[in-house]
């Protein structure tokens, strides 16, 4: 059972950093801003540059987004730790992918909030 957890937790972390990663590799965006970031967060960069479209680059909402964007990563724990109290496997046999799962999502959002503008729209 512990390696099919281990298989759950992996494919919940390709979902949210390696898928969005492919996909900004894939993109036609090709610019260097805030590269090192992007490479870090790639779903929050993605929903960082659906919200400049949707808000028309106000800047105000975005952040206000991010900051909900913070709580709800946080719920969304529970996808990961739900198969595991599910079929009763010990939180302890995974606390490496779990401890990078958490802070993960928690530092994600978070370095969304504070940023510079853009320059080059």
């Amino acid at each position: 059972m512990k390696k099919f957890m281990d298989l759950w937790l992996y494919f919940y972390i390709s979902c949210i950093y390696f898928l969005p990663l492919i996909a900004l590799m894939r993109s036609s965006n090709k610019s260097s801003n805030f590269l090192l970031r992007r490479l870090l967060f790639p779903f929050e960069y993605l929903i960082q540059r659906r919200l400049e479209k949707t808000t028309n680059y106000n800047r105000g909402s975005i952040r206000a987004v991010h900051i909900f964007i913070w709580f709800f990563s946080i719920f969304s724990l529970m996808f990961a730790t739900a198969p595991l109290i599910f079929f009763h496997e010990p939180l302890e046999n995974h606390t490496t992918l779990l401890l990078f799962i958490t802070y993960y999502c928690m530092l994600a959002p978070f370095c969304f909030w504070f940023q510079p503008r853009n320059l080059k729209q």
